[in-house]
């Protein structure tokens, strides 16, 4: 999917680490959201929570495997 290096680390038929991550963002979000919004009071809580799991994966991402250039 993205780009033409598919040698350097392709994964799932021709889903690389980069795509993986960008989805595993949205549904970390969710996941850890609807988990806090069940556990706690208010919304503060599970906003924090989901922000910095999805923030974690975008760190992996960018600056701990960043993607590789074509």
């Amino acid at each position: 999917m993205s780009g033409s290096h598919r040698g350097h680390g392709a994964v799932l038929d021709g889903l690389d680490r980069a795509d993986l991550v960008l989805l595993a963002i949205p549904l970390a979000f969710c996941a850890v959201y609807a988990v806090g919004s069940l556990l706690a009071q208010g919304n503060t809580v599970p906003v924090a929570g989901a922000s910095l799991a999805a923030g974690a994966l975008v760190v992996d991402g960018l600056f701990v495997h960043p993607p590789n250039e074509a």
